[in-house]
């Protein structure tokens, strides 16, 4: 048989793959590239928008809990708006939420590049895009990691989810002596002033970190490929934004309140820094500084993988769906991959390596994610309001309609807190997804979504019909046990 047939991918991820996917994302750059460019922001008061991020976060990830019940297919926050509101935003939000997971994936590889960057300095490696144009350390280890990940993404998703589970169980455990060890010896005076940069340093804090919390999306991402989803994705979505609060909570309270601020104050490896001191503190600086070191790499590593893998999901779904070339969704039926969504992602994200720099592809990921998660949140107000027929979650957000609300106002209002040229880009990227859904989206694909139908219904209160699709044999509305089928 052809590889060029197949366009449905097979659920073979659990709720530990699911979960690894998600907390091995977002307990990953975030932790080990971002505390000092956050404390530049906030100083001690860091640790406060490591929570609020959390908490916005969490909005999100119970309304897409939801959403993902009731359309466990891949695509995610994508394919949640694209049927709830139309190939109009399903557009927009299609390129967003690819562009701002390539983004991220090139953040947290550049993040792996700066642990590595001193091995390839002592290489005297002297690679370029040309002459004029050096890489640096970081920027090599970045291409050589994301080139990596292509291959394991382009081979196995079972090779994926393997990885994840072993980078994650040994990335938890050395956060685990960090935070455990340093409780021992927080001093509070080091913490004071709390809001050393104000009150007010928190909000832009809160937009930078937000990037820490893209994992929950990433496991809405690939709900085409987990195993009883109805299950399996709200446990894993929600679940994993809680511990991944908890965990950023503590280890940024520690890292403040046992290093002084000015040294590790803009510093990209500022969590080696603080493993010197605290494990220093008892004669095993150097263990210390190795042991960080070595979570730094599976950190950045797991959330460059898991990016890779959902990022490649979007464009996937986008061709499924007919708002791309159809060609793109095609899956090797060797590997069972989307693999040319995976080579065209990849050669992006060696792009945005080369180009970029890590606070400016964090910024970047995070504003496009947040525009994302605004519109997902008022996809899930449609599908309420408009009482679509085949619309049957098994799970439900609670607190309606304050949560999904929240979640969209919150994730709206962050982007006003961004840099301006992350504005402009949220902005153009807006304006890009309306303009390929005029120029080539509009004549390919009918409009079904929830919205369209329901405006269009000559009587306000009929139910709305919508085709949520059939993946990988699965119908995309709940199973028998109202947990959908599991393979």
């Amino acid at each position: 048989m052809s590889s060029e047939t197949s366009t449905q991918l097979e659920r073979t991820l659990g709720l530990k793959e699911a979960l690894m996917i998600g907390v091995g994302t977002m307990v990953g750059a975030g932790i080990f590239v971002l505390p000092g460019a956050a404390t530049a922001l906030a100083g001690p008061a860091s640790s406060v928008a490591f929570v609020a991020s959390g908490i916005i976060a969490m909005f999100t990830a119970l309304s897409a809990s939801e959403l993902a019940t009731a359309m466990p297919a891949s695509g995610g926050p994508y394919h949640f708006i694209n049927t709830g509101l139309g190939p109009l935003f399903g557009a927009i939000a299609g390129l967003g939420n690819w562009l701002g997971l390539a983004f991220a994936t090139a953040f947290y590889a550049v993040g792996f590049g700066n642990y590595v960057a001193p091995l390839a300095a002592a290489l005297e490696l002297n690679l370029g895009v040309v002459a004029a144009v050096p890489l640096s350390g970081a920027q090599i280890g970045g291409v050589a990691a994301a080139s990596a990940f292509v291959a394991i993404n382009y081979l196995s998703t079972d090779g994926t989810g393997d990885l994840q589970n072993v980078i994650v169980v040994v990335l938890l455990s050395v956060l685990a002596v960090f935070i455990a060890l340093g409780a021992t010896q927080v001093d509070l005076a080091t913490l004071r002033p709390f809001f050393s940069e104000g009150v007010g340093a928190v909000i832009p804090a809160t937009a930078l970190v937000f990037v820490s919390y893209l994992g929950f999306a990433q496991v809405a991402t690939v709900a085409g490929e987990v195993k009883r989803p109805g299950k399996n994705l709200p446990r894993a979505m929600v679940g994993g934004v809680l511990l991944a609060t908890l965990i950023y909570a503590f280890a940024i309270v520690v890292l403040t309140g046992v290093v002084p601020l000015d040294r590790i104050t803009g510093k990209e490896t500022a969590i080696t820094i603080g493993a010197r001191a605290i494990f220093g503190a008892v004669g095993l600086g150097a263990v210390g500084v190795g042991l960080l070191t070595f979570g730094g790499l599976l950190a950045t590593a797991s959330s460059a993988n898991a990016s890779m893998l959902s990022s490649s999901r979007i464009n996937y779904a986008m061709g499924r769906d007919g708002l791309v070339d159809a060609r793109i969704s095609k899956v090797h039926d060797r590997f069972n991959t989307p693999y040319r969504s995976i080579l065209l992602t990849g050669g992006l994200v060696l792009v945005f390596i080369l180009v970029g720099n890590v606070n400016a592809l964090a910024k970047a990921g995070s504003v496009l994610h947040l525009l994302v998660y605004g519109l997902l949140n008022v996809s899930l107000i449609v599908f309420k309001q408009t009482h679509v027929a085949e619309y049957d979650p098994s799970f439900e957000v609670p607190l309606y309609p304050v949560v999904p609300a929240l979640g969209a106002t919150l994730s709206f209002a962050l982007i006003g807190f961004m840099e301006p040229q992350q504005i402009l880009l949220a902005g153009g990227v807006a304006a890009l997804g309306v303009l390929w859904y005029l120029g080539y989206a509009r004549p390919r694909v009918e409009n079904d979504s929830a919205l369209h139908r329901y405006r269009s219904s000559p009587a306000v209160e009929a139910e709305v019909e919508v085709d949520f699709g059939v993946e990988s044999g699965f119908e995309t509305g709940p199973g028998p046990d109202g947990v959908g089928t599991d393979d």
